[in-house]
């Protein structure tokens, strides 16, 4: 909630209170912390909303990510897989095409294809943005081996898939395997290969010559005692009056919709950028304030070779944290932004990335989630 609904939130706020017939609540902020926290935060306090902020727009996205049933889930072979990489479960959300809905697009990129793990298997949780009728995974027959037929247009369609890698079983026991294990991603417009030790903290993007198409990938190890992790992903622009401005959606490890999150961005009297936000879950309840800082990258991925020049409109990363109603730091959340092509007031980019809430797990791996 901004701070120009503030009073109205305080006095609905201090009614509550009264009409419980009880002092007050010592979970919920006074008058005085919400004006200290809205000063901190941008106007954003640790209060309820309507359910995605009321935006038509995120609300329309609800249902964008839809569960995928993996016939593959009842092989008894595939099922043991599964059981015996405890050690080695791996997280994969992969989208392509115009990562930001631009509806003058009217070329057709075909980008059916294909991903592939060396060892082990892959299991298809849920497809992304596909239409019925146009875009779906084909017959699964090899646990190896995820085919799809995709279209795409205005807009992007995408899979979520888990991996697992089983150790091998040597003469004297089982370990974790130590030859390389690599998944590939190959379509008419890009193929690439990652090892699996590259997913646990894959957080990049392809651009594509054409300077319309391009492809995320984002990663995690699957760890069962480790800390809750998922994935950002949104648009990034400017409102119609030039303010610095995003809005997205909170997805879980699993690939579930958790929430939806708003914010702002820009520069600061010093010149310093920074971006404030909010975090509510999929009814509107607060989950957490966001605040951090972003900085401008000119150069990407092009065809899969690192530091090409991209077609220029600008783009960068961004790095901050999560903060309970206390304001104390509970999570961190870090990934990639770009501005729309011609960057006009009231249009708007993109931006994906990946969250972590603190917890004393201890990650058994780097899942690059430190401030860069």
């Amino acid at each position: 909630m901004k701070l120009r609904n503030l009073l109205l939130a305080a006095l609905i706020l201090s009614l509550v209170g009264f009409l419980a017939g009880c002092g007050e609540d010592s979970t919920s902020p006074s008058d005085d912390d919400l004006l200290t926290i809205a000063d901190e935060f941008g106007g954003y306090t640790p209060t309820d909303e309507q359910a995605a902020f009321g935006d038509p727009v995120l609300l329309d996205d609800m249902d964008a990510d839809k569960i995928y049933d993996d016939e593959l889930l009842a092989s008894p072979a595939v099922d043991s897989i599964i059981d015996e990489s405890i050690a080695g479960a791996y997280a994969l959300r992969i989208v392509w095409g115009s990562l930001r809905y631009d509806s003058t697009i009217t070329e057709i990129t075909d980008w059916s294809g294909s991903l592939t793990v060396s060892r082990g298997a892959e299991i298809v949780r849920r497809t992304i943005r596909f239409e019925d009728g146009q875009d779906y995974i084909l017959d699964r027959t090899d646990r190896t081996l995820i085919e799809w037929v995709s279209l795409t247009t205005v807009h992007f369609d995408g899979i979520f898939v888990n991996i697992y890698i089983p150790p091998v079983v040597t003469d004297d026991s089982a370990m974790i395997a130590e030859e390389p294990v690599t998944v590939t991603f190959e379509t008419g417009p890009l193929m690439v290969s990652f090892s699996t030790d590259q997913l646990p903290a894959l957080d990049t993007v392809f651009y594509l010559e054409d300077s319309v198409n391009a492809v995320a990938f984002h990663g995690f190890k699957v760890e069962p005692m480790g800390c809750p992790n998922g994935f950002l992903d949104g648009r990034w622009g400017t409102d119609t009056t030039g303010l610095g401005v995003f809005n997205g959606r909170w997805i879980a490890s699993n690939g579930m919709l958790a929430g939806y999150i708003h914010g702002e961005w820009g520069q600061d009297s010093a010149g310093a950028n920074y971006f404030v936000g909010k975090y509510i879950d999929i009814n509107g309840q607060f989950e957490g304030l966001l605040k951090g800082t972003y900085r401008w990258m000119p150069f990407g991925n092009m065809n899969g070779l690192q530091n090409g020049r991209v077609p220029c409109h600008g783009g960068g990363k961004f790095y901050g944290h999560f903060y309970d109603a206390e304001r104390n730091p509970i999570g961190v959340l870090k990934g990639r932004f770009r501005l729309p092509k011609d960057n006009t007031d009231g249009d708007m980019g993109y931006f994906f990335g990946r969250w972590k809430k603190f917890c004393s797990s201890v990650a058994t791996v780097n899942d690059g989630m430190e401030e860069q």
